[in-house]
């Protein structure tokens, strides 16, 4: 546990210090958008989804919730309780600022995901996890554990996230060829960066370390059902949500680039 308290106390201060860049490139925008009524920063597919299986007066929690543009968007398709999870300070500040002033009534709550306190167990319907947040994991079995124990008997996990595959691509702004595989799927030790995470404003700067893990699609299945839940659904997208492979959707070449999966928790 103290190595995973390390990798993630590092993790929080790198985003502490990525988010006042991400505000300033475009904080604004996000409260142009959200001043429309009917604006959702959710994708269709997650959309028709989430309304297939029923959000309306929910219980909902987003574990890596970063400003908090899903779960207000989530809140506007009819959601009961709402609460975000999210390591960094400045993120919660952040969403929380911008749900009081649309009066959404979410509530964004600063924690470790591996310290989120027992009151909040079994307090949920859903569990909604959002592109970039699996990464950042340093444990995917305690991880899930977690998110099964904060729901109710027969809740349900909404994974919508980068597919494993495209890990292995260029990333924009590179001079590779879209399909050239330059990373390897099969990788114990995660990636520590220390060139920033603005992929927001794009703006280069020497950051303080990540660390990064890169995921098995077994990782993520076996964790599940370890975990007490059953798949009820996995969809695969040709789709970039990550921002970092552009190139690769606009080529066409219909590579999985992004994935739904959703499970319910069985025991």
């Amino acid at each position: 546990m103290n190595d995973i308290r390390k990798i993630t106390q590092a993790n929080r201060l790198a985003w502490n210090e990525a988010m006042p860049r991400h505000q300033k490139a475009n904080g604004s925008t996000w409260d142009e958008r959200f001043a429309d009524p009917d604006y959702l920063a959710l994708k269709k597919n997650e959309h028709t989804l989430l309304q297939t299986y029923g959000i309306q007066n929910k219980a909902v929690a987003h574990l890596c919730c970063n400003n908090g543009a899903e779960l207000m968007s989530i809140k506007r398709l009819g959601a009961g309780r709402c609460l975000g999870f999210d390591i960094s300070d400045e993120a919660v500040k952040e969403a929380q600022g911008r749900s009081d002033r649309l009066g959404l009534q979410c509530q964004f709550i600063q924690s470790d995901v591996y310290d989120i306190p027992e009151i909040y167990h079994g307090q949920f319907d859903l569990i909604y996890i959002s592109i970039g947040c699996l990464g950042w994991m340093p444990d995917l079995n305690r991880f899930f554990q977690i998110a099964a124990s904060l729901l109710h008997e027969s809740g349900m996990i909404f994974i919508h996230e980068m597919h494993p595959f495209a890990e292995m691509l260029p990333m924009d702004g590179t001079n590779e060829s879209p399909l050239t595989l330059v990373d390897p799927y099969f990788k114990d030790d995660p990636y520590i960066e220390t060139d920033g995470i603005d992929y927001v404003g794009k703006t280069s700067y020497e950051s303080l370390p990540q660390y990064w893990f890169v995921w098995k699609f077994s990782d993520i299945i076996n964790g599940l059902v370890q975990s007490g839940f059953r798949i009820k659904l996995f969809e695969e997208y040709p789709t970039d949500i990550s921002t970092l492979h552009q190139a690769v959707e606009q080529a066409n070449l219909a590579v999985p680039l992004s994935y739904i999966l959703i499970s319910q928790k069985v025991k």
